[in-house]
């Protein structure tokens, strides 16, 4: 509900989070649950992780697949370098 406060269409929200591979299971369940609050939020969220430190079944990978099935847009953007 804070985010529905504090947001509108001409102040959105933007939140970014560095390295959340360190993110545990109960932090990522905060962050699925403030993306997936559809109802008048204007949030902008950047996460970052090192995909050289996750490994496959990652609790990253989850959070992803729960905001897919909660019809979250997302984009995933790679880096290399």
């Amino acid at each position: 509900r804070f985010v529905r406060v504090v947001s509108s269409p001409r102040h959105p929200v933007m939140l970014f989070l560095d390295d959340i591979q360190w993110a545990d299971s109960t932090a990522l369940d905060v962050i699925h649950a403030i993306l997936s609050d559809m109802m008048g939020s204007c949030m902008f969220f950047v996460g970052t992780y090192r995909d050289n430190e996750v490994q496959i079944g990652h609790d990253i990978f989850d959070l992803m697949e729960r905001l897919e099935i909660s019809n979250v847009r997302t984009t995933k953007v790679y880096l290399a370098g």
